[in-house]
């Protein structure tokens, strides 16, 4: 090779090699973008999740009434995404579906009347709070309550709209003595409902989890008898029992079994449509009692799993669920249901499992439930953190949070603010 080759052969060699290097610059950038995508982070690796709960039904929370335009409901969605910011809080769990209805495009639910007096639409509501939250680093868990059909003693044939999946299917409802309707989640093509609703909000929204909260069978009403005996109201679920029981001697058994598989359904539906977004379930704080030699916690109280038949355990340690966050709404101090014992008892549950605990705690209890309440949010806080599987908190009563109830927004800031600068510390080295 000449001299001029050699120089010729370099020359080229360097260009082609520059325009490789930029060439795989650009191929890597163009993956961390595509993979960053418009969904925040919510693994468990990178932080804790810690959010609000939104709730809106009987316009708890949102809208704060019904039938206000779009520009209103903007406004109060810009405000909640700021509070939530503001408070240090990197996620939102918006109810969307209270009762079987939508805060959203839904082809399945009629809209919710806690949003339109009309039945009309007036703002995508959860397109507009993704994309306002998102734009702010705070990830969306869509709420859903999948049984509960209405919120009080009402007649289908009045009250709902035709195209309502209660009044095309009246055999799919009961009505029980707290006055509310509820599917029956005995039924099959029920459970297929509340999978499908599932997946037309995880196709259609980018949402970063989808959560149930804890109302599954109705909670147990007491109701007197023609006896005058006071005992606790049935669920006419019998003749649903007597058509898909077969195999089952005990009702109650049924039942849990009707909700695992349901759990089960939507869990394998939201991870066909999206295997990133995540899954959980927000129980009854108590399982199981566990005085007398049962398996449950060292408590004393209501237990989901006898009386609205949710066995959480099934779901946790089936690796159906990718998070467990119990309502642990006591204190320490209340010697029915410790938070402490209650959070240790749930801590235990999750070793050895993928699944990641994370744990609700109850702000809205600082406005009177409390006497003194200052520093519990903090304290119970701490105290989850010292757990393994912890993966963060939720706390419930935004209106509490808002105003400053009693301090808890101040306590919450400090919190968060304080953990924020000790993850920046720790990046930093």
């Amino acid at each position: 090779m000449s001299k001029m080759d050699r120089k010729t052969f370099i020359i080229v060699t360097s260009v082609c090699g520059a325009f490789v290097l930029v060439f795989a610059l650009a191929i890597l950038l163009v993956f961390l973008t595509v993979d960053r995508r418009a969904k925040t982070d919510t693994t468990w690796e990178t932080e804790e999740i810690d959010g609000v709960w939104i709730a809106t039904v009987t316009n708890i929370d949102f809208p704060s009434s019904p039938g206000l335009d779009a520009d209103a409901l903007r406004s109060e969605i810009d405000a909640i995404v700021e509070n939530t910011a503001s408070l240090g809080l990197n996620t939102i769990y918006f109810q969307v579906r209270p009762c079987a209805d939508a805060l959203y495009d839904s082809t399945l639910f009629p809209v919710s009347i806690f949003l339109s007096e009309t039945g009309e639409l007036p703002l995508d509501t959860l397109a507009y709070m993704i994309e306002t939250a998102h734009a702010a680093g705070i990830s969306v868990h869509a709420w859903v309550n999948p049984l509960r059909v209405t919120t009080g003693g009402v007649s289908t044939e009045e009250t709902l709209s035709e195209d309502h999946p209660a009044v095309q299917h009246p055999e799919w409802v009961v009505e029980y003595a707290d006055g509310k309707l509820y599917f029956d989640c005995g039924i099959p093509e029920v459970r297929e409902l509340i999978a499908g609703g599932v997946e037309e909000i995880v196709k259609n929204y980018d949402v970063d989890g989808i959560i149930f909260d804890d109302y599954f069978y109705p909670y147990p009403q007491t109701v007197t008898d023609e006896s005058g005996e006071d005992v606790v109201a049935a669920f006419a679920d019998e003749d649903t029992f007597s058509q898909y029981g077969e195999g089952y001697e005990d009702v109650g058994d049924w039942r849990r079994d009707n909700v695992n598989q349901m759990i089960h359904l939507v869990y394998d539906t939201i991870k066909k449509t999206d295997a990133d977004c995540l899954f959980g379930v927000a129980p009854f704080g108590i399982w199981k009692n566990g005085y007398g030699g049962d398996s449950g916690s060292e408590t004393r109280g209501a237990q989901s799993y006898s009386d609205i038949y949710c066995d959480t355990l099934a779901w946790v340690k089936g690796g159906y669920i990718d998070y467990i966050a119990p309502q642990i709404y006591w204190r320490t101090v209340d010697s029915a249901a410790p938070y402490d014992v209650l959070c240790d008892w749930w801590a235990q549950q999750v070793e050895g499992t993928d699944v990641r605990l994370l744990i609700c705690h109850a702000a809205y209890r600082y406005e009177s439930d409390w006497e003194n309440p200052q520093g519990i949010m903090t304290e119970q806080v701490a105290y989850a953190k010292e757990k393994e599987a912890y993966s963060g908190s939720i706390f419930y009563g935004y209106a509490e949070l808002r105003d400053n109830t009693n301090g808890v927004a101040d306590e919450l800031r400090a919190l968060y603010a304080t953990a924020a600068a000790e993850s920046e510390t720790s990046d930093a080295k």
